[in-house]
């Protein structure tokens, strides 16, 4: 075993032009494959047990045309009545037997693309970065095929090179390396190996050879789309606000190593809704982004301290409305070791009643660069700027914010991180305009140690294109944590982690203390529980009450647990008890998933979350009061998979939140019903159809019914 994977590592994947193109139907038989060479090596797994082969074969072939990579895999089985089928959407990760393929196209032992096949024929893809990690948003347009038999499975994929980005050499080596799960074992594995717990090292991938007279550009990819929307709301006439549009998304090349997106009044209309949350913190909650725009190139926007938060652009004005994208530009690229993107939005008025302006017509600019050294070494400047033109008779107002960023990887285990941010706003002077987070750390396998500081300034406040939970305070922090991997027949491993933090504010009271400590375990059966504690000290609350407020601390706990997903009955369950103000707060989750046949899932979700009566300043009426509150949710979600393209998703919230004042008029019920019927079909290669039907609910307001529709089309 051991001299096969010195063979592997040695040799890498060499890889021949082909002149015979295979029919992607999941069955290997085409000349292309008779005619290319096995990969060499065998797998070796990181679960359950690391360093040893898998309990399966795997045969591989690779080759490459003109337009197109093709890989080829034969994943043998002893038995194919053991494996596990479970039909998902594109990029819904089940518990079942999977096909990775990786490649580092610029062999930086940095980044990588990421595509995976199931049993299924499910399609995954995501990117791999230093900076920004998994990428699971990133999508291409790619086809693959599945083909069962009575000795396992085989698939076929066709990648085409212009979903990649790579270097202008005439001769190309890039890094390469492949992984397989088997599910019903619990067994997954890598060709080269990597982690022993199974996080992804592009360092350790293979080389692959051969490349040569790669395409140096591609044509420009259009994808144009209409929507409209019907809404009934029980007012005069069958429907009111009928709504509909047409708009374009282009993604042009400029280079193979970069690209120019542009969008031309998109539809940002949510094909899923976001879940209701009671909100009784001081922030916004924070909303996860879907639209599909924002999501590529994360890693290379992202920003520290949340200075870029993209649900700002294109939020919901105060009035409800949804304030408009008029058009957005993107470009991103690579140029030796520099990585960077820039990206432009422009937002539209929004006016109530139409005589009142309630947004006015505003640019979003971001801009970054990353220089990459070498693995765990690289830095970053990023800016953005905020525009709001004098409209209307308002004053012309802006927002400014820049960040540098920065990390050092000493012999492998050690690494420094430092952030810095700086903010500028039209109406908001201060010297206090700057936060910093210094971080060193040593990571290794099963062992890890991180130490932080960060401060905020007084006046630092990016709040026109970021999030903001707040400014003033410094913290000290140190975290460490200590996992080990069982070779048993019960136990796959337990992990246990302990921290502690310290913050003040300008004026050295404490705002934050305390220590913790956490364990947690898995089973080979795939069963999880994880506990942890915590005791936080006496500290002061500086956005409560005009003057702010000290309370005191108290003990924390709670646990969570998990079954094996693989199951047609899986479930989970948390509890937990937290210090909240002068109280306590607790919080009950619970779910569980059930699974009649590989085409078809249930979820049910339902969680409760008490505050006791705590101390608090209402703001209404001018002074310290008690208040409790009581937030109950029922989420539901229902998937009928017709075919791997084609779905019917039910999804429903029913929730109430309950805020209760010793000012009995201050009290308030919020009660909130939505479910919504979701039919898609990806009728082409990177082409959908999505049909919505569905029905809202708050309190006792008249229901409203919507359908909404949205046909794209990508060339």
């Amino acid at each position: 075993m051991n001299l096969f994977i010195l063979f592997t590592v040695l040799c890498g994947v060499a890889i021949e032009r082909t002149e015979y193109t295979p029919v992607i139907d999941g069955v290997v038989n085409d000349l292309c494959w008779q005619t290319a060479d096995p990969v060499q090596g065998e797998f070796t797994a990181f679960r359950p047990r690391a360093d040893v082969p898998l309990s399966q074969a795997t045969d591989i072939r690779v080759s490459y045309d003109d337009e197109f990579l093709y890989i080829s895999a034969f994943l043998y089985d002893s038995d194919p009545s053991r494996i596990i089928h479970q039909l998902g959407a594109r990029d819904e990760d089940g518990p079942v037997d999977k096909f990775h393929i990786m490649l580092d196209t610029f062999n930086d032992d940095s980044n990588c693309f990421v595509f995976i096949v199931t049993v299924d024929g499910v399609q995954l893809d995501s990117r791999i970065t230093d900076v920004g990690g998994d990428d699971r948003n990133w999508d291409a347009v790619w086809s693959s095929a599945v083909a069962l038999s009575d000795s396992g499975w085989s698939l076929e994929v066709a990648l085409p090179f212009s979903v990649l980005r790579y270097s202008p050499d005439e001769v190309q080596a890039w890094g390469v390396n492949f992984g397989r799960t088997i599910s019903y074992s619990n067994e997954a594995g890598y060709l080269f190996r990597m982690k022993e717990q199974g996080g992804t090292d592009v360092s350790c991938f293979g080389e692959l050879t051969g490349l040569s007279d790669l395409p140096t550009g591609h044509g420009i990819e259009i994808r144009p789309f209409v929507a409209g929307r019907l809404q009934f709301g029980g007012g005069d006439g069958l429907f009111s606000d009928p709504w509909g549009s047409a708009g374009v998304d282009l993604k042009i090349p400029l280079t193979m190593q970069s690209v120019l997106d542009v969008t031309v009044y998109p539809d940002f209309g949510q094909i899923e809704s976001d879940a209701d949350q009671g909100n009784i913190s001081h922030w916004a909650p924070w909303l996860r982004e879907k639209r599909p725009f924002f999501m590529e190139g994360t890693e290379i926007f992202d920003m520290p301290f949340n200075m870029f938060y993209s649900r700002n652009i294109g939020s919901v004005a105060w009035n409800g409305e949804l304030i408009p994208i008029l058009g957005g530009a993107k470009i991103t690229g690579t140029s030796g070791k520099l990585r960077y993107g820039f990206l432009e939005v422009v937002t539209g008025r929004v006016w109530e009643d139409d005589t009142t302006l309630v947004e006015r017509t505003t640019s979003y600019t971001v801009g970054s660069l990353l220089e990459e050294f070498s693995p765990g070494n690289w830095m970053k400047i990023s800016a953005t700027s905020v525009d709001i033109p004098e409209q209307e008779g308002e004053d012309y107002t802006y927002g400014r914010s820049g960040s540098f960023s920065g990390m050092a990887t000493v012999k492998e285990y050690f690494e420094f991180e430092g952030k810095l941010g700086l903010t500028w706003n039209r109406f908001q002077e201060g010297s206090e305009n700057a936060a910093f987070r210094v971080d060193a750390g040593y990571f290794r396998e099963h062992f890890d140690m991180n130490f932080r500081v960060e401060k905020s300034g007084e006046d630092f406040n990016p709040y026109y294109m970021g999030y903001v939970q707040g400014n003033g305070d410094i913290t000290y922090s140190m975290r460490s944590g200590v996992s080990y991997d069982f070779d048993s027949g019960f136990m796959d491993g337990i992990h246990l982690g302990t921290g502690s933090h310290y913050s003040q504010d300008s004026a050295g009271r404490n705002t934050g203390s305390g220590a913790n400590v956490f364990l947690g375990g898995s089973t080979i059966s795939r069963y999880h529980l994880n506990c942890w504690g915590n005791y936080s000290g006496r500290w002061f609350d500086q956005y409560e009450g005009p003057d702010g407020r000290w309370y005191n601390g108290g003990f924390s706990g709670g646990f969570s647990l998990s079954t094996d997903f693989r199951k047609p009955l899986a479930g989970w369950a948390s509890a937990n008890r937290s210090s909240y103000l002068d109280s306590s707060m607790k919080r009950f989750s619970t779910g569980v998933m059930i699974k009649p046949n590989s085409v078809l899932s249930f979820t049910l979700d339902p969680s409760w979350r008490i505050q006791e009566a705590a101390t608090r300043y209402n703001w209404n009426e001018g002074g310290w009061e008690k208040t409790s509150s009581d937030w109950k949710s029922f989420s539901i979600s229902a998937t009928y998979m017709l075919t791997p393209l084609m779905r019917i998703r039910l999804s429903g919230q029913a929730s109430r939140f309950e805020r209760v004042w010793e000012t009995e008029s201050s009290s308030s019920t919020s009660d909130n019903i939505w479910a919504n019927l979701l039919y898609s079909w990806e009728y082409h290669p990177g082409s959908w159809f999505h049909f919505l039907v569905g029905e809202v609910s708050e309190g006792e307001e008249r229901p409203e019914f919507t359908m909404y529709a949205k046909l794209s089309r990508f060339f």
